[in-house]
């Protein structure tokens, strides 16, 4: 049949396809689909509205887990969260993931549920038969298949219902994410393989960074053992100094109020704190008796070689003051830059009472270690002189003063 040009696009539409349901195509190559006339436009909505539900569920769910992932935070910790959040949208009686075992990381296998709870082994062989089911054979590592099935053979390990999403990225294998109904119920489809795959793309992602942020924190760990080792080394007299004031700065921070990172910034400011005593003639750091006033002048230049050191290496620049003024007194006597009060760094006051505290119940070339009762003493009436008062009251109040006491007493050093 021949249309007349000059007919509107619906008349030649009405007079081509009356009844509905083809796709047509107009002059201009455009296609048009005319819906079947005995489908409702109600339902067609409906239909269209459930998908784009289904589609806003799969973005808010990758929104929300993306926003939580942190480097460093521990994997299982946010696989777990990542199941609390799919189980309600993937409705099955057990959503699962098996993170494998990496040995260079020396990290072991994981399995994490939400739902009714399995055996890891026989959930693994029950995904590794869906897999071989949909790959007609074992799968290569780090190039497994979607899988989904629905209707096990009767070689099946278990007579359920199964998805399993592979979690790999760059050719790494990293684990499998599991779920599985019983076949009494619905048949898993495409929206739940979909949303487990969006979301395991994401965890493969953050999963590889957070092994490279691994090894990259384990290679700065190693640097900073190496410092320390080559200071130790150097003088015998202070050595494990720089991990005991660590701890107890650790110990003191907790009671001041500091969170997780200025824990750990503060716990690498004490074992980095001396490090610039690497730059101190030897001869002045062993020298058995009272240092003259040349000496003390030399070491008293280790906080500013500290910095020094450590200033041109962006890892550290968060521990530069601490370092740098862990021998200022409150009352503006100390050194290098002769601060006060609370213009003295947090981090550095903190510091300066853990490293005082340590120097007087430890050896050194010139004198042994100060009775306790000494200690206290000192401390108490340094507040507000010497050392911030409520750091030192933090530190008496700790379980440090009687550890120190109970060192005495096997040693035989009076109180």
């Amino acid at each position: 049949m021949d249309l007349d040009p000059q007919q509107s696009t619906t008349e030649k539409l009405t007079e081509v396809a009356p009844l509905g349901g083809e796709n047509i195509m107009l002059a201009d190559e455009t296609i048009l689909t005319i819906p079947e006339a005995d489908v409702p436009l109600e339902d067609e909505v409906d239909r269209l509205a459930q998908a784009l539900s289904l589609k806003f569920e799969e973005l808010t769910l990758i929104h929300q887990f993306s926003e939580r992932l942190k480097l460093g935070e521990d994997s299982a910790e946010i696989c777990q969260s990542l199941l609390q959040e799919l189980e309600p949208c993937i409705n099955a009686s057990t959503v699962a993931i098996d993170l494998f075992e990496d040995v260079d990381l020396q990290s072991p296998r994981s399995f994490l549920f939400t739902g009714e709870r399995w055996d890891p082994d026989w959930l693994s062989e029950v995904a590794v038969h869906a897999i071989q089911n949909v790959a007609g054979g074992p799968a290569s590592p780090g190039s497994e298949p979607v899988a989904i099935l629905n209707n096990p053979s009767q070689d099946s390990p278990a007579f359920v219902r199964t998805v399993v999403i592979p979690i790999q990225r760059d050719g790494k294998s990293l684990g499998r994410m599991i779920a599985v109904r019983p076949i009494q119920e619905d048949e898993f489809g495409t929206v739940e393989a979909d949303l487990m795959k969006s979301t395991s793309m994401i965890l493969a992602a953050h999963l590889i960074n957070q092994r490279q942020y691994i090894e990259i924190q384990t290679m700065f760990d190693g640097m900073i053992q190496s410092l320390v080792s080559a200071l130790d080394a150097k003088d015998s007299y202070t050595s494990g100094h720089s991990s005991r004031v660590a701890d107890l700065a650790v110990m003191l921070a907790g009671k001041l109020g500091y969170d997780k990172q200025g824990i750990k910034r503060i716990r690498m400011a004490g074992i980095l704190h001396d490090i610039g005593k690497i730059g101190v003639d030897d001869a002045v750091l062993r020298k058995p008796g009272r240092l003259t006033e040349q000496e003390f002048e030399q070491i008293k230049q280790h906080p500013v070689l500290g910095y020094d050191i450590l200033k041109e290496n962006k890892l550290f620049r968060k521990i530069l003051p601490a370092v740098r003024h862990h021998h200022e007194s409150w009352d503006g006597s100390g050194y290098p830059d002769g601060l006060t009060g609370d213009g003295i760094p947090r981090d550095a006051q903190v510091l300066a009472v853990a490293d005082a505290f340590d120097a007087m119940t430890s050896d050194r070339p010139y004198r042994s270690s100060i009775s306790i009762d000494q200690v206290v003493e000192t401390l108490k009436s340094g507040r507000d002189k010497q050392w911030a008062a409520d750091v030192v009251e933090a530190l008496l109040d700790t379980e440090a003063v009687e550890q120190a006491k109970q060192r005495s007493k096997n040693s035989g050093i009076g109180e």
